[in-house]
């Protein structure tokens, strides 16, 4: 008997170790906006969930609309993306699974389950119990590790997952925009001087308009602070800078379902406004459950 359990523990471990090494081949994942379960995009806020549990046990996710990094497939398949799937009716049971460029399934989380009755937060729940687990398997990616089978622009587009079609599409797309910018620049080269001119005036009568009308200028800038007055964030292009006193020690990224990514040296979370206030969801190590941060306008 007492084999046979050590027996089953070293099946268990070598598995592990053989899903560890098969993730530790891809460089990068990406979370979709909408699983095919969801009604809407980030619905419950499972989308920018997935992404920050992803980073919280060493991966480097992405969501879909965010900024790719330039070497995304660019010499082999490196990137694997995210599926998700719920069901149950007294309980909430999420799976999760990892497929590559070709859309083979390269690994599955253990389903996770809840009893919370609430939607947002059973869903919430049963994800991160899904999560759990990649905290024994030490993932790290290596770049020294053999590259994946080199994506061709030639390939057949059924072998490849729909992410991979639109980059395709995408890439032919920018190329048609380029040949035809490239056609109207031609066309204006002669009157360039006279559109200088004209702008410059432009300008100039802004100017004279702004000075004239302060409040006219550029919108204040939006400032919130939290609760205990420790924290800052000042608006910015992407969403907002975060501060510890006057330090910046991090951002928090809009997306298009329109949470934020929060990502700083002091913590990481999800945030969202909810009446009138930001409240940003974090992990504390040692503290069960997620801690709320509260921010209200200076």
């Amino acid at each position: 008997m007492k084999i046979k359990i050590v027996f089953f523990f070293l099946m268990i471990t070598c598995v592990s170790g053989l899903m560890a090494q098969e993730l530790a081949d891809y460089k990068y994942i990406i979370v979709p906006q909408k699983f095919e379960f969801q009604d809407e995009e980030g619905e419950y806020e499972l989308n920018g969930l997935t992404r920050f549990l992803f980073i919280k046990y060493g991966f480097n996710a992405y969501l879909e609309n965010e900024a790719l990094p330039a070497d995304l497939n660019e010499s082999g398949c490196n990137t694997l993306y995210a599926r998700a799937d719920v069901s149950g009716f007294l309980s909430t049971n999420a799976s999760i699974t990892l497929v590559n460029c070709r859309g083979k399934e390269v690994f599955a989380l253990p389903e996770g389950k809840s009893k919370i009755k609430s939607f947002k937060e059973g869903h919430q729940d049963a994800f991160r119990k899904a999560f759990a687990k990649l905290e024994d398997m030490g993932y790290s990616y290596s770049d020294e590790i053999v590259t994946k089978a080199t994506i061709t622009e030639g390939e057949n587009a059924e072998n490849l997952v729909p992410e991979i079609r639109k980059m395709q599409a995408k890439k032919e797309e920018v190329a048609k925009k380029e040949v035809r910018v490239s056609s109207v620049i031609n066309t204006k080269q002669e009157t360039v001087q006279e559109e200088k001119e004209l702008t410059t005036n432009d300008v100039k009568d802004s100017k004279s308009i702004s000075n004239q009308n302060p409040s006219s200028q550029s919108n204040a800038e939006l400032v919130l602070v939290s609760g205990d007055g420790s924290f800052t964030l000042k608006s910015s292009v992407s969403g907002f800078d975060v501060y510890e006193g006057s330090t910046k020690i991090g951002t928090a990224t809009k997306t298009s379902a329109g949470s934020y990514l929060v990502s700083t040296s002091e913590f990481t979370g999800v945030g969202f406004y909810d009446n009138n206030q930001f409240t940003i969801e974090r992990e504390i190590k040692g503290v069960s459950g997620l801690v709320k941060m509260i921010f209200t306008e200076k």
